[in-house]
């Protein structure tokens, strides 16, 4: 099982291939469980049964994500960081270009 991104109901082409790649779900056991409990980030632990995200949600999802980043450079190192940065990067970039129209919804899980 893995968590990723994905457009509800896509209507073009654009929709039906965006994905975003989250975590597998023993990388999100391993170091996102730990870090949503210590930061108590109300988005990032949805991310694993799965949740709706529109529009209006993601400045609090990108906030979430800085500090998801910040604590992955101060609690972890190696290959692991850098995997976790890279994703958590590739969700800062790509995530907001999912709301090309306004009624757009991203389930993330």
């Amino acid at each position: 099982m893995s968590i990723s991104a994905i457009i509800v109901d896509p209507e073009d082409d654009f929709e039906r291939s965006f994905m975003l790649p989250v975590a597998t779900e023993s990388f999100f056991q391993k170091y996102w469980v730990p870090a949503v409990e210590e930061l108590k980030l109300e988005w990032a632990e949805l991310f694993q049964d799965g949740t709706d995200v529109r529009r209006e949600d993601i400045p609090a999802i990108l906030d979430e994500v800085t500090r998801l980043k910040e604590w992955a450079r101060s609690k972890m190192d190696g290959d692991d960081r850098e995997h976790m940065l890279r994703r958590l990067e590739l969700l800062e970039e790509e995530l907001p270009k999912a709301y090309r129209r306004d009624d757009a919804v991203v389930y993330i899980g």
